[in-house]
């Protein structure tokens, strides 16, 4: 498609992960300016801007790596109100969006995206019987990507389709990711 991906977190373990998906450049929050930084590396900003953090410093980053026409979506839910800069959302024309759930349309694209090998991502299937490992292991932060919950009893397991099987193995992400 021709766009670079930047992605941001404060973990470096999820950047490198982030690096090993595809990601162009990616950039620790911790450790600097992130605003600054795609500003920078882009000459100017993101065209488009994706927060998935439920964290308002997040969005507040988020808008202020926007380019000038570009959209800013906001998909985590942190708690509170978010307080918008005004003048340079209005001066810059940069649209703010919310996103909730996605249509059938987007599903679709989303769909053709990862089947034509355009999204990377990993998923790790486990049984429902690991519930509280995994608990855990996301408590503390040892899930690098998602994990996927086989709720088929060991005797009963269903076959899954080519489709199915090809994101087992290639990765399309939770809705979230795409």
């Amino acid at each position: 498609m021709g766009l670079l991906v930047c992605a941001i977190d404060i973990d470096d373990g999820k950047l490198a992960h982030a690096t090993r998906l595809g990601a162009d450049f990616v950039i620790n929050a911790k450790t600097g300016d992130p605003a600054a930084a795609v500003n920078k590396a882009t000459g100017g900003g993101a065209h488009g801007v994706l927060i998935t953090a439920p964290s308002l410093i997040a969005f507040k980053q988020g808008v202020g790596m926007t380019r000038k026409r570009g959209t800013c979506v906001l998909v985590g839910l942190p708690p509170g109100e978010f307080p918008v800069p005004l003048f340079d959302v209005v001066a810059n024309r940069i649209t703010i969006r919310g996103s909730f759930v996605g249509t059938r349309q987007d599903m679709a694209e989303a769909l053709s995206f990862a089947i034509g090998g355009k999204v990377k991502a990993d998923i790790e299937l486990q049984p429902l019987s690991s519930i509280n490992q995994i608990f855990d292991r996301l408590e503390h932060g040892d899930v690098p990507s998602r994990v996927v919950l086989d709720f088929a009893p060991a005797k009963t397991k269903i076959q899954h389709s080519a489709v199915d099987q090809h994101f087992a193995t290639a990765g399309a992400g939770s809705a979230r990711d795409l």
